[in-house]
């Protein structure tokens, strides 16, 4: 049986590593129709991946992701995470606003637009990502397996035995 205490320093250490991990992996630049483009904006995902772990039972659940209550950041983790799926129901396209926000950020209006045509061309964006989709880059889950395959295999035993292993992601049925 899993003690929490006993444990706490190896699960530390393998958090962090995986943590480090996810960060590089959403560093990494990725091919999107043809051109290498850097996926991080603001890097606010990065900064606030976690790990953390509880006993439940017998058993120690060990989770990585976004913390549950910052639901902005958790619901964009998820959407880079497994991407989106096409989808033609307006009820499920991206919200407007972060999406006018990152392209003002990254200077993607036209130039002389007035804030009406602004927010149109926003709005044509979500509609676009809707339609379209997004491919997931799957940091986490990247990070997760080569983190495991790179430690010892007594670990791997000790993991496997006594810790339930769960990305923190919110299941939607409109992302992949």
């Amino acid at each position: 049986m899993a003690s929490l205490g006993e444990n706490r320093v190896i699960l530390d250490g393998f958090g962090d590593r995986v943590i480090k991990s996810a960060q590089a992996n959403l560093r990494k630049k990725r091919q999107i129709r043809g051109r290498s483009v850097n996926r991080v904006d603001t890097g606010n995902l990065s900064k606030k991946i976690t790990y953390g772990y509880f006993k439940r039972g017998p058993k120690i659940i060990q989770w990585f992701g976004v913390p549950a209550s910052d639901t902005e950041t958790r619901n964009y983790a998820d959407v880079i995470e497994k991407g989106r799926t096409p989808n033609n129901d307006p009820k499920t396209w991206p919200p407007v606003s972060p999406i006018y926000k990152w392209m003002d950020r990254k200077g993607l209006f036209e130039k002389g637009s007035d804030e009406k045509r602004k927010w149109w061309q926003a709005s044509r964006m979500a509609q676009s990502i809707g339609r379209r989709g997004i491919v997931g880059i799957y940091y986490m889950r990247d990070a997760f397996q080569t983190e495991f395959r790179k430690s010892g295999s007594e670990f791997r035993a000790f993991y496997r035995r006594e810790i339930l292993q769960q990305l923190r992601l919110k299941a939607d049925k409109y992302i992949k």
